[in-house]
């Protein structure tokens, strides 16, 4: 029987390169396909087998909780961190230190990634060496905005990391490539709870924040194994509105509409229940 592992979600973020939407709404309400991001985002713990999930949040993000709630409409058990200050991603992960003691999945409350079931191949891959971080990788030809890995050994879409930067400039990221290409983070991790341990010692990085990739570069360089893994799947980065919308286009036309009609009238009839239950 497979231990139990948790999920992570940071959701804490202002999320500055969707205003003006995300002025008034969370990033992670995007909706795709019907359905805000994060909805997918758990969507994808729960297909992992994962039950229990912490959700960093912070400032102007009560509409995130109410829709949210104790995540039992979505069929899991949410906890909520509180985050006071935004010092980066790494900082995020870090808040779920004095609450996690075990594996644990990290999945950003702004990324989409499909099909689901690749989540659960991220931690099956894990499980077999249990470095401190096994990352999902995704393969772009434009680095701009990402964190980059480089691949000691690619085979078969997975392999060891050498090292990786946070958004490096082009002549940065050209020392990157692995078997010729640029692979990005796609914002899901696998990791045990040493990461926190590095997390703890990283120091401000680029834009003065604690960068999640600065910490598990810094375990590299304390010799600890870190995996990378290849997704076969789509990735949408909630962030970028070209990328967004391309992608949504080419969804929408593979959409089952009736199908997801059905999942969202069963999810109202069980708010409407709740509602009546309160009365």
């Amino acid at each position: 029987m497979d231990e139990e592992i948790v999920g992570l979600i940071p959701a804490a973020g202002i999320g500055k390169r969707l205003y003006p939407f995300s002025r008034a709404v969370p990033k992670e309400m995007y909706p795709i396909l019907g359905k805000a991001v994060i909805e997918h985002s758990i969507e994808n713990l729960k297909v992992g087998g994962i039950n229990k999930i912490y959700m960093i949040v912070g400032f102007q993000k009560g509409a995130l909780m109410d829709y949210i709630g104790d995540g039992s409409f979505f069929g899991v058990n949410v906890v909520y961190i509180y985050q006071l200050r935004r010092k980066g991603l790494g900082h995020g992960v870090l808040q779920g230190g004095g609450w996690i003691d075990k594996t644990f999945v990290t999945l950003l409350g702004d990324s989409f990634i499909e099909p689901k079931e690749e989540l659960r191949e991220l931690i099956d891959y894990h499980r077999k060496e249990r470095p401190v971080a096994t990352v999902m990788l995704f393969e772009v030809k434009d680095t701009e905005g990402y964190g980059v890995v480089k691949f000691k050994n690619l085979k078969d879409g997975v392999g060891p990391v050498e090292r990786m930067a946070e958004k490096p400039s082009k002549n940065e990221a050209e020392k990157l490539k692995s078997n010729g290409k640029f692979y990005a983070i796609c914002g899901a991790y696998v990791f045990e709870p040493k990461i926190f341990e590095y997390l703890g010692k990283t120091k401000p990085g680029l834009n003065k924040e604690i960068q999640l990739t600065d910490a598990m570069s810094l375990a590299l360089k304390n010799g600890e194994k870190i995996n990378g893994f290849v997704l076969k799947g789509k990735y949408i980065d909630i962030g970028k509105w070209k990328t967004v919308l391309k992608t949504e286009k080419e969804l929408l036309n593979n959409l089952d509409i009736d199908l997801h009609t059905r999942e969202r009238e069963k999810i109202m009839e069980k708010v409407r229940k709740h509602e009546e239950d309160e009365e």
